[in-house]
């Protein structure tokens, strides 16, 4: 063989040496050796493409991180043997790097071609965070037919069939997950969230004698004593209900490294530092002025205050689609402060501070260049983004992009709390577990929008959940006045769109007509939940 190709091999072999001993400058720099001729073969060239990408990322370096790994894929044809492996990696990093628009270019129907059940099942995972549920769920099913006893696939295609509204065909499905691994607890809390149980058919024996074992991990504990809370509430038996939701909330939030102190300072933080003198002292230039964000919709608010309802009623109209809840605002203000001030923060409040001095013209360039090709990747015109709790970023919503619309929902105090407190979220809303925390966090999130209406008059439009519930065509033309959209009286009959799904929460619920069996449903609970009430009553907050 060739010396030099000798020692470039070489070369690599060394680099992935030091990547796994975390060497990555010097893994980096015997790439550049190994890389230096041009005989290498594709396979070779994809190689240090793909090693190089592998190395940026464990940097920290994402942007570089893509280039490098596109490189790679874009040395390779459909029919390369490798072409899947590293389509599936390109995805993966660009999801890291927050371009979700490029994870979501990958070929599903290339994958169902396949027989390779790990690339099937990673494939659908990749679809499920890009909200594209209908053709995750092919590639889930694609891989079931080749090993249809596996938990893990059953149990993600029965995370599909909820988010599209097959309630039906995914209790079946969790129904197998526990028949065959009946430690999985996150499927039996699933299962009793698919529809409101009857007496004639619960889960509610199973699950008491489930949560009844004796050194129970706690993660089980959280999760079933969660189910039996929904179950029981869903046959009226409130007291015994909320006894198994105090239990579950208290478990997962012995769990929890939070400190509410640091979130409530984060919004004072917030609250001074964008003051109206920020905005007046930094109006925008005629660059900035441009219509940045038109054909962009936010809806926030408080999670459980109907932001999911509205979602699906916007989407309802021609050429609207929903990106769902992704984190693109937060992350790319993120990068934006971090490049500025690499030294990093000893608070959330200096990082705040920090973030006032971002370039918030090429923030709202980046976010709308995402979103641009993500509506592109959907077929949509305009782009619904419905994280709630971008109402931490309202104000540096408007500023960075002044053409998009602001829905914000509001709910009655103790509804929201309470349906917060009853949710069992993944891993955000901390504050959730303790109706103490959850309270006093309600009223900061408070504070926090009437001081974006302040400083901001007449650039959030706010939407109260209930008037929406009591009169939903009324409500609604004014919501599509404010975006500009055409209203049609078929918005009100979005329950019936089987082609668009949902991962939130409230993934059955909008599957539904508009109903109003919400309001004031705390009252159940008055008693239990006055912990909460009465720091709202110390704070004026009649309920």
């Amino acid at each position: 063989m060739n010396p030099k190709l000798e020692h470039q091999k070489n070369s690599y072999q060394l680099a992935a040496d030091l990547f796994r001993a975390k060497k990555y400058d010097a893994a980096l720099e015997c790439l550049a050796v190994a890389n230096d001729d041009r005989r290498l073969s594709v396979a070779e060239e994809v190689k240090v493409s793909r090693l190089r990408a592998d190395i940026l990322v464990a940097k920290g370096e994402l942007s570089s991180a893509v280039q490098a790994i596109d490189i790679a894929f874009n040395a390779i044809q459909p029919d390369d043997s490798i072409y899947l492996p590293i389509a599936m990696h390109r995805a993966a990093i660009h999801l890291r790097a927050g371009d979700i628009a490029g994870a979501a270019e990958i070929d599903g129907e290339l994958f169902l071609r396949c027989n390779d059940i790990q690339l099937l099942a990673q494939a659908g995972y990749i679809f499920t965070l890009c909200e594209r549920h209908e053709e995750a769920l092919k590639l889930y099913k694609a891989a079931l037919l080749l090993q249809p006893d596996d938990p893990q696939l059953l149990f993600n295609a029965a995370t599909s069939c909820r988010a599209m509204g097959y309630f039906t065909e995914a209790e079946s499905l969790y129904d197998q997950v526990v028949a065959r691994n009946p430690a999985d607890w996150e499927a039996y809390k699933n299962r009793s969230d698919l529809r409101k149980q009857t007496t004639e058919s619960n889960h509610i024996s199973q699950l008491k004698k489930l949560v009844s074992i004796d050194m129970l991990p706690p993660q089980a504990r959280v999760q079933l004593n969660f189910a039996l809370a929904k179950e029981l509430e869903d046959l009226n038996r409130f007291d015994e209900s909320f006894e198994y939701l105090e239990k579950g909330c208290a478990a997962r939030r012995s769990g929890l490294h939070y400190d509410v102190e640091k979130d409530l300072a984060t919004i004072d933080a917030i609250i001074g530092i964008f003051s109206k003198r920020y905005f007046d002292r930094t109006p925008r230039t005629e660059e900035t002025s441009q219509r940045i964000g038109d054909g962009l919709i936010f809806v926030l608010g408080m999670p459980r205050t109907g932001t999911t309802l509205v979602d699906r009623m916007l989407t309802s109209a021609p050429g609207v689609m929903s990106v769902g809840e992704p984190d693109t605002f937060a992350r790319f203000l993120t990068e934006a402060v971090s490049r500025s001030h690499q030294s990093g923060f000893d608070s959330k409040s200096t990082f705040v501070r920090a973030s006032s001095e971002v370039d918030f013209h090429q923030l709202g360039l980046r976010y709308q260049g995402q979103m641009a090709a993500r509506a592109r990747n959907i077929q949509a015109e305009i782009v619904v983004d419905k994280n709630p709790m971008n109402f931490l970023y309202a104000g540096l919503i408007h500023k960075a992009l002044p053409g998009a619309k602001i829905v914000h929902l509001c709910r009655n105090p103790m509804d929201t709390c309470y349906a917060i407190y009853k949710t069992l979220f993944k891993t955000a809303y901390p504050f959730s577990y303790s109706q103490r925390e959850m309270a006093r966090y309600y009223l900061a999130y408070r504070q926090l929008m009437r001081h974006w209406h302040d400083v901001l008059p007449g650039s959030i439009f706010d939407l109260e959940y209930e008037a929406l519930v009591e009169n939903p065509e009324e409500e609604a033309q004014r919501l599509f006045a404010f975006c500009n959209l055409p209203w049609e009286s078929s918005v009100l009959e979005f329950y019936r769109r089987t082609d668009r799904g949902t991962a939130t929460a409230s993934a059955v619920q909008v599957r539904q007509p508009v109903y109003r069996s919400s309001i004031e449903k705390w009252k159940n609970f008055k008693m239990q939940l006055e912990p909460m009430s009465e720091i709202f009553r110390n704070a004026g907050i009649s309920c």
